[in-house]
């Protein structure tokens, strides 16, 4: 690797050495530094400069702009995430990232330009101009960071500005999930409305499983137990909404699990399949193990879409006069009820699908008050028993 040095002016001298040819647009990059003192020390630090890029420690500006990072990190991206994560990507990036930094160079760009775009999209990034929350505001920010990684390990940047740029904090919120009698209301009525709509939703609210993963399900999935009544379901799947359609894909946690059902689920599903089998076999069509339990076809091979569950969900509870409950909130129903219950973390976490207990505590923490009121009622009965039993000792010392 070559480098030379250039008189700038009195002791001052620029250095520059060849990093190498630009992919992108197959021009010769040279990574560049001006020191001052004597030749003789610009010389020393030019054959330190020189072994630092060999090291990998500097490289040359980057000549693209963010707009072109980023559309080949996705590029990249295509091959790593799911599809409905690179529909999300894609939204981010449209929206809120390409029209206001897309044609800024990325050697240009510095955490304090990232801290005023995150200032203004917090103020007017909204609809209409509305601030926009501090969630998204987060969301573009993960982008840029990710991004900007990649070009660091291209060779395009010395460093990722957005790691040392601040974006906003996001709140935690109360989460208020339906009430016992809600819920009921909501698993009669949609029962009347629609058999197979009450029972998605008597899944969701049996199980705690996310929308996705019960649109997912095949009859294979469900294993009844016929002496006990009850049964098992396993979720290893999930439907998802894209532009080009429904896509069946990984669960979230990219993990499979099973899950216990109780008597009166498993009543449920028994029927569905019973109402499923004559409905087919009146159109000539068969259901079988590979069947989807929730299909919008007489064979039972096209499923719903998440979307269209969500919004029947809405239009029902908006007939009941049920305000503020959403089809995830019967998820939160099902943590909350069984934390009620004294039920321990680990088993909600592994009802819930979580990756791990740390994200059960985080989520609802704040909603499993009888988990800490458990914890204090064991320690104080500890306590009072140990109390009595001291006062019965020195009792006996008197004596």
């Amino acid at each position: 690797m070559k480098g030379h040095i250039q008189k700038r002016g009195e002791n001052s001298w620029r250095l520059t050495v060849f990093v190498g040819i630009d992919e992108a647009t197959g021009k010769r990059r040279y990574a560049q530094k001006t020191v001052r003192g004597t030749k003789r020390e610009a010389q020393t630090t030019l054959a330190r400069f020189v072994t630092e890029v060999s090291s990998g420690l500097h490289t040359a500006p980057g000549s693209i702009t963010l707009d072109e990072l980023l559309t080949r990190w996705r590029e990249l991206k295509v091959h790593q995430v799911s599809a409905t994560t690179l529909e999300g990507y894609d939204f981010i990036i449209k929206r809120y990232i390409r029209d206001p930094l897309g044609r800024v160079r990325i050697d240009k760009l510095r955490a304090a330009d990232l801290d005023r775009f995150y200032g203004q999209l917090l103020e007017t990034g909204g609809h209409d101009g509305k601030p926009l929350s501090a969630r998204t505001v987060r969301l573009a920010h993960v982008v840029l960071r990710q991004a900007l990684a990649q070009a660091r390990k291209w060779g395009m940047v010395v460093v990722n500005v957005a790691e040392d740029a601040t974006p906003p904090r996001t709140r935690h919120t109360e989460i208020h999930p339906p009430s016992g009698d809600e819920v009921a209301r909501i698993l009669c009525a949609a029962m009347d409305y629609d058999p197979d709509f009450g029972v998605l939703l008597r899944l969701l609210a049996a199980t705690g499983c996310r929308r996705g993963e019960a649109l997912a399900l095949r009859w294979r999935d469900i294993v009844l137990d016929t002496e006990r009544g009850s049964g098992e379901i396993l979720f290893s799947r999930s439907m998802a909404s894209t532009a080009k359609g429904v896509l069946e894909k990984d669960t979230k946690t990219h993990q499979s699990r099973r899950v216990a059902i109780d008597v009166g689920t498993a009543a449920v599903l028994r029927d569905h399949r019973t109402r499923w089998e004559e409905r087919a076999g009146e159109a000539a069509a068969k259901i079988t193990d590979d069947s989807l339990l929730f299909s919008s076809s007489v064979d039972a091979s096209t499923p719903w879409r998440p979307d269209v569950a969500t919004n029947r969900f809405i239009r029902l509870c908006q007939d009941l006069g049920i305000e503020g409950v959403r089809l995830h909130d019967l998820r939160h129903y099902v943590a909350t009820s069984l934390g009620a219950a004294g039920t321990p973390i680990a088993t909600i976490s592994t009802r819930l699908g979580h990756r791990d207990r740390a994200t059960t505590l985080n989520v609802y923490s704040h909603s499993l008050p009888a988990l800490d009121q458990q914890a204090a009622d064991v320690i104080g009965g500890l306590l009072d028993e140990s109390a009595n039993i001291n006062g019965r000792s020195d009792e006996t010392a008197v004596r």
